[in-house]
């Protein structure tokens, strides 16, 4: 993983003096088995296996914020160890909000617009569709100018019989 992994304004912020996060997003070493590198990351941070699955998956975690560089590289160095991958980027000043799930429905029957819609008036679109019509049912919708013709092939089945 490099910093273009990591959108523009993480990498571009400006970073406190000798200041950097520990980013990890489930990544492995080419050849290695990722329930044994959970086994190991889990064994090496005292994590539970709830703990180790979450870090797997697949989203980016900051594993440590605001440490110098030498604390950074020694975690760093554990995670390699493990057979994780991980990388270090300059810290940023205002902290990131995880948003686990960006997307859901809402129950069924509820106000789905948000307060800030209340009182005003709808906008409301007239349009015209007296140009519209309906045929009836089994009406062809295509005009036979716009069909292309089918070349019905010359097939000699007189060899062919049924028994």
């Amino acid at each position: 993983m490099t910093d273009k992994d990591l959108s523009k304004s993480q990498v571009d912020k400006p970073a406190k003096a000798d200041s950097f996060d520990l980013v990890f997003r489930g990544e492995i070493a080419p050849g290695s088995n990722i329930e044994e590198v959970k086994q190991r990351v889990a064994a090496s941070f005292n994590l539970d296996s709830v703990a180790a699955d979450q870090l797997f998956s697949g989203s980016a975690v900051r594993l440590k914020r605001g440490v110098d560089k030498i604390t950074a590289e020694r975690i760093l160095q554990c995670l390699r160890d493990a057979g994780a991958i991980a990388i270090i980027v300059p810290n940023s000043r205002q902290p990131e909000t995880v948003v686990k799930d960006p997307l859901s429905l809402a129950p069924l029957g509820s106000n789905v617009t948000d307060g800030t819609e209340k009182g005003k008036a709808k906008v409301v679109f007239s349009v015209s569709l007296d140009h519209l019509s309906l045929e009836p049912v089994g009406t062809r919708m295509v005009n036979e100018a716009e069909v292309s013709r089918v070349k019905t092939p010359d097939l000699d089945t007189s060899k062919f019989s049924l028994e």
